[in-house]
């Protein structure tokens, strides 16, 4: 990716701490007759990954 994303503040579910992580991967989770969400692919400082929502306005392929 040549442009870097911002960052978004997410909750760590391992750390359990607010954070603010750049996310690895963006995409549209969307079932066919609805608007769907943005979730993001996140690496947990403890070496671990996650998913979690980011704001609706977050660029994404």
């Amino acid at each position: 990716m040549s442009k870097s994303l911002p960052p978004v503040k997410v909750k760590d579910p391992y750390t359990g701490k607010e954070v603010e992580l750049v996310p690895i991967k963006v995409w549209v989770l969307a079932p066919r007759t609805r608007k769907g969400v943005k979730i993001g692919l996140f690496k947990s400082e403890t070496g671990k990954f996650f998913r979690a929502k980011v704001p609706d306005d977050y660029p994404a392929p």
